[in-house]
């Protein structure tokens, strides 16, 4: 799931979200609009924060392969 998606299930603001994780909404605004790169770190902790739902290969494909599902 990547971040607006998220964003719309929870109806959260993107002042919410940034809050959550630690950053600005600024920040957000950014990621969403493809401005700025999530870092890999911050995929990382974006990734706990939402429990899996938005994960690290969802934001940064280029960096972490996809995660075989459990059996």
């Amino acid at each position: 799931m990547d971040i607006k998606a998220y964003l719309k299930k929870y109806q959260l603001s993107q002042q919410q979200f940034g809050k959550r994780i630690g950053v600005s909404q600024g920040l957000v605004w950014q990621w969403l609009e493809g401005r700025t790169r999530i870092t890999a770190e911050r995929a990382l902790v974006i990734e706990g924060k939402t429990r899996g739902e938005i994960g690290r290969h969802d934001l940064r494909p280029d960096l972490f392969s996809k995660a075989p599902r459990a059996a």
